[in-house]
């Protein structure tokens, strides 16, 4: 008991620094005093417009979370954190996404999303525990061919972007459950879609499509289907035969699927009206 606070009064009187036991950290220089107890940095809303080149002073950084500031540009120092397993970066003010990024091969979770992100680096496929990519709302207008090297990531937002096309390796993403190509202007999707045998949520509205793939109806654990003003007018028969499909939003220019007779009650196709853009619940 007296040995307790004695401590206590040591760490009081400024002699003995305190344990951040969860190792989360909220500003630089009690980061900066505790190096090796660094497991997360977490400074969204700050104001920062920049970031100091230090991160790999902290050999145990595992997370980061920079969302909602005016950062431009990612210090290189980030990449070379060798147990990086999360990067947080929404809503910020970047235009590059570094070729360095593929050096992380921890990085579990990577969200970019609300910047003016132009390309993603064909190092991206370097990352083989990715297992969410968000980049919702940039500037993108290709996506690289290494994309399909991603083979844990079940998570794709791509929707807002200037993305006119996909690489066909898209469709080896064995694990993807969720795709969000929403408000681009593809004007095709790759043949084999059906070959994403996980997915279960798919939005590809307000896009410039001439067609749907029919082999999206070999996606046998789909649930849900946005196709609302994707500019193809009619949607593949095929579709009907998914069992478990839930929801498939349409716009009133689409010739719908005629609905199998065995689902007809858990299929529910709605159409939606051009002025209503908060017609979807899901995330």
């Amino acid at each position: 008991m007296q040995r307790g606070i004695g401590i206590l009064l040591l760490v009081l009187l400024g002699f003995v620094q305190p344990v951040n036991a969860s190792g989360v950290y909220t500003e630089w220089n009690s980061a900066m005093e505790r190096k090796a107890d660094v497991r997360v940095l977490r400074m969204g809303f700050d104001n920062l417009d920049s970031l100091p080149d230090i991160f790999d002073q902290f050999p145990n950084l595992e997370e980061v979370y920079f969302n909602n500031n005016r950062i431009t540009t990612i210090p290189a120092s980030l990449f070379r954190c060798a147990k990086l397993r999360k990067i947080n970066f929404l809503r910020n003010r970047l235009s590059v996404l570094p070729e360095a990024i593929g050096r992380l091969r921890n990085l579990e979770e990577a969200t970019f999303s609300y910047n003016k992100i132009e390309n993603i680096p064909d190092s991206i496929g370097y990352l083989p525990e990715l297992k969410e990519l968000n980049l919702t709302d940039n500037r993108i207008s290709r996506v690289p061919a290494t994309i399909g090297m991603l083979q844990k990531l079940k998570t794709l937002r791509l929707g807002y972007n200037n993305l006119d096309s996909l690489p066909d390796e898209i469709t080896m993403l064995q694990n993807l459950s969720y795709l969000d190509l929403g408000s681009n202007v593809l004007t095709r999707l790759p043949e084999n879609m059906g070959a994403l045998q996980n997915l279960h949520f798919f939005y590809i509205p307000y896009n410039h499509l001439d067609y749907i793939p029919t082999s999206l109806g070999r996606c046998k654990y789909l649930q849900e289907l946005d196709v609302a003003y994707c500019g193809a007018f009619r949607l593949p028969y095929e579709l009907s035969d998914i069992q478990k499909l839930e929801l498939v939003y349409i716009d009133d220019h689409t010739v719908p699927f005629y609905q199998n007779p065995r689902f007809v009650y858990r299929q529910r196709i709605i159409v939606v009206s051009g002025e209503n853009n908060m017609y979807r619940p899901s995330p």
